[in-house]
């Protein structure tokens, strides 16, 4: 009677995507609520679940790995506005939809407003280096500018409106309460942290930009002057 050895396990092999993307979401975290500088690479791999050997076999070393960090933020932000399906025979609704997305997008992506910071911080330090992140930006500022012709021609938009300076006031109404919430929630008495407030500050900043977009209404002409003529 021959006994058969044991069935072999089957050797399981590693997912390299999966751990990538494991460590790109840690790194993330730490990179968003430390900084570069306040960063620890321990921390990533332990929140990582895996070692820094791997850690740096899949990244190289922390610079290269705070750079992949914001090339992916950036890669999920311009990704996410390109799936937006603008109607350009609504010029105006264009913007505001925009606006409504990118403010939800800072709302829900604390980390991303952490690493903008860290890297103006920095005076852009990282972003110098990458190629990506100016090419996505640059596709942005022509679909803006698709979007403002269309304004322009149908009558809608005010002439003149230039895409950076636009796209720069979408994403400053977007961040400033967020960057400063607790600081301004203290001097103004106010709760800027509340959900209530933030919807009353989507909708104060929806219409202040379609009253900036909007041509100026044309004055109401004046009444005649009474004739005061002697008989």
């Amino acid at each position: 009677m021959s006994i058969e050895p044991p069935a072999a396990k089957p050797v399981r092999k590693r997912d390299a995507g999966r751990t990538r993307a494991t460590i790109l979401r840690a790194a993330t975290r730490e990179f968003g609520q430390n900084g570069f500088s306040g960063a620890r690479t321990e921390r990533i791999a332990a929140r990582a679940g895996c070692n820094i050997r791997l850690l740096y076999h899949h990244f190289g070393d922390k610079k290269a790995l705070y750079l992949a960090v914001l090339e992916a933020a950036y890669d999920d932000l311009r990704a996410r506005e390109a799936a937006l399906e603008f109607d350009l025979a609504d010029p105006l609704g264009c913007v505001e939809q925009l606006l409504r997305f990118t403010f939800g997008y800072f709302e829900k992506n604390p980390n991303f407003e952490g690493l903008l910071r860290a890297e103006n911080m920095m005076r852009g330090r990282f972003l110098r280096q990458s190629t990506r992140v100016p090419e996505a930006a640059t596709r942005l500022r022509a679909v803006l500018a698709r979007i403002i012709a269309e304004g322009e021609r149908q009558g809608v938009f005010r002439a003149g409106i230039d895409p950076v300076q636009l796209y720069v006031t979408v994403t400053a109404l977007s961040r400033f309460h967020l960057a400063n919430a607790w600081s301004l929630s203290l001097l103004l008495e106010t709760d800027m942290r509340s959900a209530a407030w933030r919807a009353g500050r989507l909708e104060h900043c929806v219409a202040l930009l379609r009253a900036f977009l909007t041509p100026p209404a044309a004055p109401a002409p004046h009444p005649p002057a009474p004739h005061s003529g002697g008989r």
